[in-house]
């Protein structure tokens, strides 16, 4: 149980449409996480979901029933804020078990739910506090458990980490990571932050204006993205794209250097390389030159910002430390297998 299906859902406010007719089927035991710039309606899409906003237009089916119309307490769904949204007079027991206390379920049903949801989530020994006894990340796993006792269909999270800090936000990702194994529940899951989106989901859905532009595993996103909005805004550090004009398989860049990329480059008019598919050699060797300006000394990786006269700024990941320094003169040669080919609309060239 558990399957959620948007059949052109759309929702205007006022004048402006928001979401414009999204098609969309979330599988049973799926992690989906909606991912996109700020503004580009994802948070809406899941309110839509979860009933808190009434779409304009289209159905929304949970196990094949027709939801649209229904408010949210018939959904069977369970949400998770960014904020923890807990009452702070209530203990953590008295918080999680709550919404069953609300629907008249019997002390020792409610006292069973609540035990089994601290132990997963490892609250046993916090049942007795209040939440400003709590750590932001404990209250964020309070939260949790108030949507886990309720057994819900599917679990909807809206920016769950946001308030935690970047230690908190990583042992929590692991938390939600082993909850979603533990369940084999349904969730789907809006953030910002695409290191959430690529380590947490079984599949991501990226948004822009209100549209899917493409659906898809982490690593079907990040190695065969569909055009140059998602190829640029999955990664970190983002991918290099570049101007380029094409003839036959071979492409030609602004400051003269040219690259027989293996493939039909007719129509190519941008170039695009990730970080760690280019390597630096000596000047009079590389498909391109350029100045390093920044390097960036991270330990396990380094990173060089290197301007290349005519093109731009490229971003080159060095495994492990590097002797380069900034101002040094560099060649940049790309690895034909991994580089990534656009037409003039931004669509993916294959």
């Amino acid at each position: 149980m558990g399957q959620i299906e948007l059949r052109n859902v759309r929702k205007s406010f006022r004048d402006v449409e928001v979401i414009k007719g999204i098609d969309l089927t979330i599988d049973e035991g799926d992690l989906m996480i909606f991912v996109g710039p700020s503004g580009c309606g994802k948070s809406t899409l899941l309110r839509l979901i979860a009933g808190l906003v009434e779409a304009s237009d289209g159905q929304i089916l949970i196990d094949g029933i027709d939801v649209t119309g229904k408010p949210p307490a018939e959904r069977e769904l369970s949400m998770v804020f960014q904020s923890y949204a807990l009452y702070p007079h209530k203990t953590v027991r008295e918080n999680v078990g709550f919404a069953l206390e609300v629907a008249h379920m019997d002390k020792a049903s409610i006292k069973a739910r609540v035990d089994e949801a601290a132990s997963t989530l490892q609250l046993d020994q916090l049942l007795d506090r209040k939440p400003k006894e709590l750590s932001g990340g404990q209250r964020q796993r309070v939260a949790i458990g108030r949507a886990i006792v309720r057994e819900p269909k599917a679990f909807l999270f809206d920016e769950p980490l946001s308030n935690l800090d970047a230690g908190l936000r990583v042992e929590m990702r692991l938390e939600i990571a082993r909850l979603h194994k533990k369940l084999a529940a349904t969730m789907i899951y809006v953030t910002h932050d695409q290191v959430e989106a690529m380590t947490l989901a079984s599949k991501i859905v990226v948004l822009q204006a209100g549209r899917i532009e493409q659906v898809g595993t982490p690593l079907e996103l990040y190695r065969t993205p569909a055009n140059l909005f998602v190829a640029q805004f999955i990664g970190s550090p983002k991918m290099n794209v570049a101007d380029c004009t094409g003839e036959g398989e071979t492409i030609s860049f602004a400051s003269g250097g040219s690259f027989a990329t293996g493939r039909n480059a007719q129509t190519a008019t941008r170039f695009g390389i990730r970080p760690e598919h280019i390597t630096l050699t000596d000047p009079a060797n590389g498909t391109l030159t350029g100045q390093i300006e920044v390097m960036e000394h991270l330990g396990s990786d380094s990173f060089a910002y290197i301007q290349v006269e005519n093109i731009g700024l490229f971003t080159v990941r060095i495994v492990g430390h590097s002797d380069l320094e900034s101002g040094a003169t560099v060649g940049l040669t790309f690895d034909a297998e991994n580089l990534h080919l656009f037409d003039p609309d931004g669509k993916a060239l294959r």
